[in-house]
């Protein structure tokens, strides 16, 4: 009898439990069970992360963009509050997770509850999480359907009473009119401000939609990220949700604002690069050409009289060929040139006396022209400025009786004309 009662209250328990099971899987699958959020937030301890030295603030602005149109004031599935309560429970999050005192600037706009021109309800000025409270408050309710983008292109003008980099977050559902293209309008803020701004985006709701065109938005930035509201804030377990915390908003804030601490390079050598005795820190003509006298700045000293450089080339007989073992001789005319590039260059060409004047005069004006020709080809010198003049055998500089002094007088001779100095 005993026994008969045992197996009966075993039975009745195990009924009991089953029961209880199919109840609640029905009860889950059934859409009736609402979740309230907890907006609580996981944070971090900003202040702490920059003490540490291992991290660095990575942006001097930011500014919100929030959605106050109509389709906000519906609830999130499964929960009983609506897209734009869990928005600013989200803001009022980041603006919790932000040191007070943080040395940026802030800025808060919302769009669909407000006019275009009363839509900055905060900033662009220095962050105070009092400030950002007040802007938070602002939204006190939901207004006409307007468009995502129309938002973007004021926070873009908004954006231009600061410099440095700048962190645009936009909470949005996602749901726009699509009268204006939000990519188009994201893009257009990339493209004014660069590498300075980067676009993050937080989706309320799981619209396939809203989701696409806020990653499609935060793409735009091309160094943000596209996130959902449910990873940002801790949700308490059920029977029905176990689903554990997102990231939290301490980690998307981290994120956001702040990147691992880069060192400056260190700091290279002063060095003389272009060798006229003047440090490259100091330098104002850093390409001088070698050999040209400079002032303390660097730069070529001012001429102001006629130059005169004898080019030691020698040719061989009835030659008008320059032979390379001149080229030091050459460059040192050169340098001159691109040392001052308003002066001109005028290249005299000699011989001998062997020969009939009449031919001497023609290879006397070859051979200057053959040194005009090197000049531009070697050292990049405009032909332009060199000009040539023949003068055959009428200018010795040595006796034609000997072999040496023949050799002599077979030469070519620059002339540079002064730079007028001030």
């Amino acid at each position: 009898m005993k026994t008969n009662q045992l197996v009966t209250s075993l039975f009745v328990l195990i009924l009991v439990f089953f029961l209880s099971v199919s109840l609640a899987y029905s009860s889950c699958f059934s859409g009736s069970t609402k979740i309230s959020p907890d907006l609580s937030c996981t944070t971090v301890d900003i202040n702490a992360m920059l003490q540490s030295g291992d991290y660095q603030r990575k942006v001097d602005n930011f500014i919100i963009i929030e959605d106050a149109t109509s389709s906000m004031r519906e609830n999130v599935d499964n929960s009983s509050t609506s897209k734009l309560t869990i928005s600013k429970g989200l803001i009022r999050c980041l603006n919790n997770s932000l040191p007070e005192g943080f040395k940026v600037n802030a800025g808060m706009r919302i769009f669909g509850s407000h006019a275009s021109e009363n839509g900055l309800v905060y900033g662009m000025s220095r962050y105070s999480q009092s400030g950002l409270e007040e802007g938070i408050q602002a939204v006190k309710e939901t207004g006409i359907k307007t468009d995502i983008a129309a938002a973007i292109n004021d926070a873009t003008n908004d954006l231009k009473q600061v410099s440095g980099k700048t962190a645009a977050i936009i909470f949005s559902d996602g749901d726009t009119s699509k009268d204006i293209d939000p990519m188009a309008a994201a893009a257009a803020m990339k493209q004014m401000y660069g590498e300075n701004i980067c676009i993050y985006t937080v989706l309320l709701g799981d619209d396939p939609d809203g989701k696409i065109m806020m990653e499609q938005i935060a793409t735009q930035g091309r160094c943000g990220f596209a996130t959902e509201a449910s990873n940002l804030y801790m949700r308490p377990l059920t029977d029905c949700d176990t689903v554990n915390i997102g990231k939290g908003m301490g980690d998307f804030v981290a994120r956001v604002f702040l990147e691992k601490y880069q060192a400056p390079p260190p700091p290279k050598p002063d060095l003389d690069s272009d060798g006229d005795g003047v440090l490259d820190s100091l330098d104002k003509c850093p390409d001088t050409p070698k050999g040209i006298k400079v002032d303390k700045d660097g730069c070529p000293i001012p001429l102001k009289e006629k130059v005169t450089i004898t080019l030691l080339i020698e040719f061989d007989f009835d030659d008008d060929e320059v032979k390379s073992i001149y080229q030091t001789d050459i460059e040192e005319v050169a340098n001159l040139l691109k040392a001052y590039p308003k002066t001109d260059a005028e290249l005299d060409g000699h011989t001998d006396s062997i020969g009939s004047e009449e031919y001497n005069m023609d290879l006397s004006k070859r051979r200057a022209e053959s040194v005009k020709n090197y000049i531009a080809e070697t050292f990049e010198i405009d032909t332009a400025r060199i000009s040539t003049v023949d003068y055959g055998e009428s200018q010795p500089v040595a006796s034609n009786d000997t072999a040496e002094g023949r050799q002599i007088n077979r030469r070519v001779v620059a002339n540079i004309e002064a730079a007028i100095s001030d």
